[in-house]
């Protein structure tokens, strides 16, 4: 029966890691763009065929999805959650793991402050330069991140796509 349970909660975990990963990175592709207007081409001109504003609004879209995607894929993890925080993480990436939380968490606060409170302040301008610099930080955490959990990543897909 624990063996059932556990293939279950694997394929669970499974595929809400990939629900979360598309708009994820679609996040991040966005953010990349998005440094293009933040380094000064005006939001009027066009990227891909786009300007600015629709941009940074997809953007927006994708950090909300993005951010209900990552905390139940948290949820699914909260024992470990609560052991990362705490210091009883036995696990090897454990110090990763808790670089990128933090980055996230930080990089979330950067934008999210700015874009609801404090509008078009200079306070805001500064936050949402430090949330540029802690985005490229997210890319490389989460890279890591996505190369450590790989190898299980492509044994579940390839489980997935053998049961079609």
């Amino acid at each position: 029966m624990k063996t059932q349970n556990n293939i279950s909660k694997s394929k669970r975990n499974y595929y809400v890691d990939i629900t979360t990963l598309i708009p994820f990175l679609l996040l991040l592709f966005t953010g990349i763009i998005m440094l293009i207007y933040h380094t000064g081409k005006p939001y009027s001109e066009s990227t891909l065929g786009m300007n600015g504003d629709f941009w940074l609004d997809t953007h927006i879209v994708f950090a909300i999805i993005s951010l209900v995607m990552i905390v139940i894929h948290l949820s699914l993890h909260l024992s470990w959650f609560k052991k990362l925080f705490t210091g009883h993480l036995k696990n090897k990436y454990w110090v990763r793991n808790l670089i990128l939380v933090i980055v996230f968490l930080l990089t979330l606060l950067t934008s999210f402050i700015p874009l609801i409170f404090l509008g078009e302040s200079s306070i805001a301008t500064l936050m949402l330069g430090i949330h540029n610099k802690l985005g490229l930080l997210l890319i490389v955490f989460f890279l890591i991140h996505l190369l450590t959990y790989s190898k299980w990543l492509i044994n579940m897909t390839k489980k997935a796509i053998n049961r079609n």
